[in-house]
C-alpha cells in the first residue's frame, strides 16, 4: 500500500480527501515492519551461537531468549515511531526523478517535529554492529569446535553448515549495507537533479529483498533443511551397493 500510489493508480482518489489517521496507519505499518526487517535476523546468529556455545544447556538458554527476546523486539519499534501517534497522514506528490502524479504517504504534524530517515539509519547501524560481532563469535565457536574435532570425524554435513552459516553471514551484511546505501542517496539526493536521486525508485525492492533473501539463503543451503534428500542419496547408495554383493555372490 505504500509503494502502489507511486504508480499514480490513486492519485485522483488521494486530491479528494483531506490529511487524516487512516493514511497514518497505513504508513506506520509499513515503518513498523520495516524495523522487524532489520531485528529479527539478529537472531538467527545468535541461536546458533548459543547452539555451538552451551551444547548441553541451549534448549533452556534458546526457550528464554524466544520467549522474552521476540516479545521485545516486537515492541521495539515503537520506540522509533511513537512521533506518529499524533500526526495525519497525507498523499504527497512524489519529487524527482518520479514523474506529475506519482504520489506517497507521507505524514505532518509530527511529535516534535521528527522524521524517521535518521531513526532508521541509526537503527541499520546498530543492528548490523551486531550482527557482526555475532557472526564473528559464531565463526570463533565454531572454528574452535571443529578443532577438537579429529579430521576424521568431521564430516560433509559439518563442512556445509559452515558453508550455509558463511554464505547467510554475507547475504546478512550485504543488505544492511545496501539498504543504508540507498536511505544515505534518499537524504542527500532526494529531489535533487543528481543520478543518485534515481536510486529511490530501486530502494523499495531492495527493502522487500533483505525481508526475506536471508532466511531464504539460509534454508537453500542449511544441511539441516535437506535432511530428507541426504537420507534418500543415502538409501539409494546404500541399496546399491548391496545389489552389486548379491551380483557378486551369485
Amino acid at each position: 500500500m505504500t509503494r502502489l500510489p507511486s504508480t499514480g493508480i490513486f492519485t485522483s482518489y488521494c486530491a479528494t480527501i483531506p490529511p487524516n489517521h487512516w493514511l497514518k496507519c497505513i504508513l506506520f505499518a509499513a515503518l513498523y515492519f520495516n524495523y522487524l526487517a532489520m531485528s529479527f535476523p539478529f537472531l538467527l546468529p545468535v541461536i546458533r551461537l548459543i547452539i555451538v556455545t552451551f551444547p548441553k544447556r541451549h534448549v533452556i538458554i534458546n526457550t528464554i531468549l524466544i520467549r522474552y527476546g521476540v516479545p521485545l523486539i516486537l515492541l521495539f519499534p515503537i520506540c522509533f515511531t511513537f512521533y506518529l501517534i499524533p500526526a495525519l497522514g497525507v498523499c504527497k506528490q512524489r519529487a524527482s526523478p518520479y514523474p506529475f502524479g506519482a504520489i506517497w504517504i507521507y505524514y505532518i504534524n509530527s511529535a516534535f517535529g521528527l522524521r524517521n530517515s535518521f531513526f532508521h539509519l541509526y537503527n541499520l547501524i546498530f543492528w548490523m554492529t551486531l550482527s557482526i560481532i555475532a557472526n564473528f563469535l559464531l565463526f570463533y565457536q565454531v572454528g574452535q569446535a571443529r578443532s577438537r574435532l579429529i579430521r576424521a570425524q568431521t564430516s560433509g554435513t559439518s563442512k556445509r553448515a559452515h558453508t550455509s552459516i558463511t554464505i547467510t553471514t554475507l547475504a546478512m551484511i550485504t543488505f544492511y549495507v545496501t539498504n543504508g546505501s540507498f536511505l544515505l542517496m534518499y537524504i542527500f539526493y532526494y529531489g535533487t537533479n543528481s543520478y543518485f536521486s534515481y536510486a529511490e525508485i530501486i530502494r523499495p525492492f531492495g527493502n522487500d529483498l533483505q525481508t526475506c533473501v536471508v532466511t531464504w539463503v539460509f534454508y537453500l543451503t542449511h544441511p539441516a533443511f535437506q535432511k530428507k534428500k541426504s537420507m534418500d542419496s543415502d538409501l539409494i547408495f546404500s541399496t546399491s551397493s548391496f545389489r552389486r554383493r548379491v551380483d557378486i555372490s551369485i
